[in-house]
């Protein structure tokens, strides 16, 4: 178990990726591409609020890699990035918790 200066440094190095989850509308994308790609237009009609809004957590999304894009001729499209939600499972690969639950839920 990882305590004091060694667990501030791996707690840092994984604080904003789960950071850019927490908010309502960055779950609401996360969860419509869950569904597969989607242009902007489709994801802001979706959740309902502004494109500029939508754009702005999309922004942070990309920053912190959980959601991708494409361009398709005049469109952009926003997928999720698998890689990205391993990040968690990275974090707690050397507790308990991870190896008598998350690993036997995968098996």
């Amino acid at each position: 178990m990882l305590t004091g200066y060694k667990l501030k440094e791996k707690v840092n190095l994984f604080a904003p990726k789960m950071a850019a989850v927490g908010h309502r509308y960055r779950l609401a994308i996360l969860y419509l591409l869950a569904h597969g790609e989607l242009p902007l237009h489709e994801i802001v009609a979706d959740i309902d609020q502004p494109q500029n809004l939508v754009a702005h957590h999309i922004a942070i999304l990309l920053k912190n890699g959980w959601v991708g894009k494409r361009k398709e001729r005049r469109e952009t499209y926003y997928f999720l990035k698998d890689h990205a939600f391993f990040e968690l499972f990275r974090m707690l690969v050397d507790t308990p918790f991870y190896r008598n639950v998350i690993l036997r839920r995968l098996k």
